[in-house]
C-alpha cells in the first residue's frame, strides 16, 4: 500500500482541458484531481469575521462539475472530486441530478467533497443561514443518499459517490463518523489529533474506522513528512496548485510528480 497523492487546482487560468495535459497528470500517477467551489464573494462582507488571506481569490473558483465532467471524458482511471461542494449554495434536487450525471460520465470515479462554507453573506444570498450551515450539510447528504435509492427519482444506474467532509473544527470527527466516508483535514488548522479523534468518534457510535478515508490537505512536499503522516494513518494527500503563473504551476506539478515517484520508491 502506498500513499495516494492528488491535486486540487484552485483556478483555471493556465489549466488545459487537453488530452496531452490531462494524460500527463494521469501518467504521473496522480490519484485524483479536485476543484473547489464558491459561487461568489460579495463586495460588502461585514458579517464574515473569519480572517482569510486573499479572500478575493475565492472569486476565481469555477463551477467544479463542468470541469470534472470534461476531465472524466479525457481520462480512464483518474478519480475526480470536489474540494469542496458547498451544500449551502446548492439546490438538492439539481445537485442530485448532477451527481448522477457525473457518476455516469466518469464511470463512478467521483468523490463528493462537501462543506458549509464560511462567507455569511454568500450563504444568505442563497437563502441559507450561517448558524445552520452544518445542519444543512448533514440533512442534505442524508436526503441525497436516501432519495438515491428510494426516492421517486432513484438513480439505479450508478452508485452514490463517497462523501468526504472538508472542515477543521473539533466537531468534525463526530460528523464524519455519523454520515461521511472521508475527512479532508488540514493538520495545521485542526486543534487536536485528527486520527485519534476520529477513531474515538467512530468507537463511540460503533462505526468501522477502517472504512473512512483520511486525507491531509496541502501538506508538506517533504518525503519524510509524508511518510510520517502516512504511517500515522493518513492514506491520501491533496496538494493545491494555482495556475495563475504557468511557470509556477509547472514547477509545482514537477515537485508533486517527484513526490509521487519518491513515495512509490520508498513504499514499494
Amino acid at each position: 500500500m502506498v500513499p495516494k497523492i492528488s491535486i486540487c487546482f484552485t483556478d483555471l487560468k493556465n489549466f488545459s482541458f487537453t488530452k496531452s495535459f490531462v494524460s500527463a497528470l494521469e501518467g504521473a500517477g496522480t490519484y485524483a484531481v479536485f476543484f473547489p467551489e464558491n459561487s461568489h464573494v460579495p463586495i460588502q462582507r461585514p458579517k464574515t469575521l473569519k480572517n482569510f488571506p486573499d479572500i478575493k481569490r475565492l472569486a476565481r473558483f469555477y463551477d467544479p462539475f463542468p470541469c470534472l465532467s470534461a476531465l472524466a471524458a479525457l481520462t480512464e482511471d483518474l478519480k475526480l472530486g470536489t474540494s469542496v461542494c458547498l451544500l449551502t449554495q446548492r439546490d438538492l434536487t439539481l445537485i442530485s441530478k448532477t451527481l448522477e450525471t457525473i457518476q455516469l460520465i466518469s464511470r463512478e470515479r467521483f468523490i463528493f467533497g462537501v462543506a458549509g462554507g464560511f462567507i455569511r453573506e454568500a450563504m444568505e444570498n442563497h437563502g441559507s443561514i450561517f448558524q445552520n450551515r452544518w445542519e444543512i450539510v448533514e440533512n442534505g447528504v442524508l436526503k441525497l443518499r436516501r432519495d438515491w435509492d428510494f426516492g421517486s427519482n432513484s438513480k439505479k444506474n450508478v452508485s452514490f459517490p463517497p462523501v468526504w467532509i472538508g472542515s477543521n473544527s473539533r466537531r468534525v470527527p463526530a460528523r464524519v463518523a455519523r454520515y461521511a466516508d472521508g475527512w479532508l483535514a488540514r493538520k495545521t488548522l485542526y486543534p487536536g489529533n485528527a486520527i485519534l479523534d476520529l477513531k474515538n468518534a467512530c468507537e463511540e457510535i460503533g462505526r468501522d474506522y477502517s472504512k473512512i478515508t483520511m486525507t491531509s490537505m496541502d501538506p508538506s512536499l517533504e518525503l519524510d513528512e509524508l511518510i510520517g503522516d502516512f504511517e500515522a494513518g493518513f492514506q491520501h494527500f491533496i496538494y493545491f496548485v494555482s495556475t495563475q503563473s504557468l511557470a509556477e504551476m509547472s514547477r509545482r506539478l514537477d515537485n508533486i510528480f517527484k513526490l509521487i515517484d519518491d513515495s512509490r520508491g520508498y513504499f514499494c
